[in-house]
């Protein structure tokens, strides 16, 4: 698919790209330093199991759905929870794929990512309204949440758009600034927003897995 852009669309998606990655990553590292050099809380109760069976099994709980309430009891919040991160994977990564290979962008793989574009578009909405008026859940959401939520939803709005002109040959568009202008933004906003959990998610899980699995728990509720 041949497309072309204008030389200031393509300073915006490479080297200001670049530029936003480097200081994300950056940003990550120190992130990540920080972590791993605070020292696990001390485990006082009597060794029962197996600490690193349990920080296995408690950093790989997110792919056993049926393990936790929350999904086991309804298994479509499990498949937003996938459609969700997957699109946000796919559409981060189609800011790469535009302009570094534009050749993998054929009309079919182009599709799928506007399919999961547009299934978390509704995803997003779901989850706003559900802020909006689920006590339990509004009563624990702060600024950023509602901000993080409503910004990616837009992202994925805007994406699907600009994947539906890019497969109509139209690169050089308004569109295609805001998807890299809000990709741009989101490079250096996310390590200082809820949306880098990511980052901390396997600090958590470990540490969780490593207490209450030595306190045999995890592994007795494996079984």
């Amino acid at each position: 698919m041949e497309n072309t852009v204008s030389h200031a669309l393509y300073i915006l998606e490479e080297p200001v790209q670049y530029i936003c990655l480097s200081i994300m990553a950056l940003l990550y590292i120190i992130k990540i330093r920080t972590l791993l050099k605070k020292p696990f809380p001390p485990e006082k109760a009597e060794l029962k199991g197996d600490r690193t069976a349990g920080a296995i099994q408690s950093l790989f709980n997110v792919l056993r759905p049926w393990s936790m309430e929350s999904t086991r009891n309804s298994m479509y919040f499990y498949a937003e929870f996938l459609i969700f991160h997957i699109a946000v994977a796919l559409t981060i990564g189609s800011t790469f794929f535009i302009p570094l290979i534009p050749h993998l962008m054929t009309p079919a793989v182009t599709s799928v990512i506007m399919v999961f574009m547009g299934l978390a578009f509704l995803i997003g909405l779901r989850r706003i309204y559900r802020r909006f008026t689920v006590p339990e859940i509004k009563i624990i959401s702060t600024p950023d949440d509602y901000f993080a939520i409503i910004l990616m939803t837009t992202f994925f709005g805007v994406g699907f758009i600009t994947m539906y002109l890019w497969m109509s040959g139209s690169p050089d568009t308004g569109w295609m600034w805001v998807f890299f202008l809000m990709t741009t933004f989101f490079l250096l906003y996310v390590p200082f927003s809820k949306i880098s959990h990511y980052v901390l998610y396997p600090f958590g899980r470990v540490n969780f897995g490593m207490v209450f699995g030595g306190r045999g728990v995890l592994n007795k509720n494996a079984k």
